[in-house]
């Protein structure tokens, strides 16, 4: 019997399905599905993961369709199974972080693109060693104020000219 196991397991194929759930809700859920398939045998589930760039929708790898729908059947917050098996090919792009860096420099302008001073211009000041912020000061106000900012909230408009 012991053998058939072994057989049966290399033989086994997982994929992976999209569960629907509801946004921003999503650490619940998978909370909730941990919970509920720690008590269940059989279950089949291999792993439920939930990128941060989708809302509203959980991967979870498993080896069969249809044991994955009925252990989720009572789970809260399932909104249901999208059928259609994803290759891991489609779900690699929301795995990898993608960004651009921003490179700034003492005295760059730059525009405030979150925030309340969203769309705003500002000189910068100061960057902060050691953490991803930047000092700035708005541009055109009576009484320019130093305002912290992470890097990522910023977009450079002017560099400023080192051969000077």
């Amino acid at each position: 019997m012991d053998t058939e196991n072994t057989i049966k397991e290399e033989n086994s194929t997982t994929e992976f399905y999209i569960l629907r759930t509801i946004p921003n809700k999503e650490a619940k859920f998978i909370d909730a599905i941990y919970k509920y398939i720690s008590k269940k045998e059989n279950h089949k589930i291999i792993s439920v993961f939930s990128p941060d760039t989708v809302k509203g929708y959980v991967f979870a790898e498993t080896e069969s369709l249809t044991t994955l729908k009925d252990t989720l059947r009572n789970v809260p917050n399932n909104k249901g199974v999208i059928q259609k098996p994803l290759q891991m090919e489609e779900i690699a792009k929301y795995l990898e972080k993608e960004g651009e860096k921003v490179i700034v420099n003492e005295r760059d302008i730059v525009e405030m693109i979150a925030g309340p001073f969203k769309g705003d211009k500002a000189k910068v000041i100061r960057i902060v060693p050691g953490k991803d912020e930047v000092i700035i000061e708005p541009i055109n106000v009576p009484v320019p104020i130093p305002i912290t900012l992470n890097i990522e909230n910023i977009r450079v408009l002017k560099e400023e000219n080192k051969n000077e």
